[in-house]
């Protein structure tokens, strides 16, 4: 078995390397792959090549979950122009940005005590998603003018938005089993 693991996760993919991505194309192609690849076809090989099946399937599944996450890809986008990240060091330090998700978290934490709780928690998401879209727009901006920096700077503020969306997704769950 043969596998080129030199390939960026966009090559792997026959994909344009850039932030916006045909999704279709994205999970055409990782169907293709994995009905390729995936260890199953390779029971009865050699060791070597079970082997080697296991580490491309992993390689695959890897890069399309990279690729299908905006945020994940924006950042995969930026490490292959050599922009180092840290996941323990590296946080936006825009204190504005920081003051307006705290403020957005307490109200997602306190929607409970609103009149209409859910209505409240859907307004609250969906101003989460717009703060949201209005990032990526930034960031791909940033990009497209090789900004690094400040695209960096973006895709920080992005990664605050997944854990806002697990805890609007957690008190909708509550939400709904209190109403049930």
């Amino acid at each position: 078995m043969q596998f080129d693991f030199t390939r960026n996760y966009f090559e792997l993919f026959d994909l344009e390397q850039r932030y916006a991505i045909d999704s279709d194309k994205l999970a055409a192609c990782y169907q293709q792959l994995q009905s390729e690849y995936h260890p199953d076809r390779f029971v009865n090989a050699d060791d070597q090549d079970r082997r080697l099946a296991i580490q491309v399937t992993t390689f695959i599944n890897e890069a399309h979950d990279t690729l299908r996450d905006e945020q994940s890809r924006a950042r995969y986008l930026l490490q292959l122009q050599g922009i180092p990240f840290d996941s323990d060091q590296d946080t936006t330090q825009d204190m504005e940005f920081l003051v307006a998700q705290m403020e957005l978290r307490e109200q997602i934490d306190e929607v409970d005590q609103h009149q209409e709780p859910l209505d409240r928690l859907d307004e609250l998401a969906s101003e989460a998603r717009k703060q949201k879209n209005d990032l990526v727009q930034t960031y791909q901006q940033q990009y497209a003018a090789e900004d690094w920096e400040q695209a960096k700077e973006t895709v920080l503020k992005m990664q605050f938005f997944a854990r806002l969306q697990q805890q609007i997704n957690t008190k909708q769950e509550i939400l709904e089993d209190q109403l049930l």
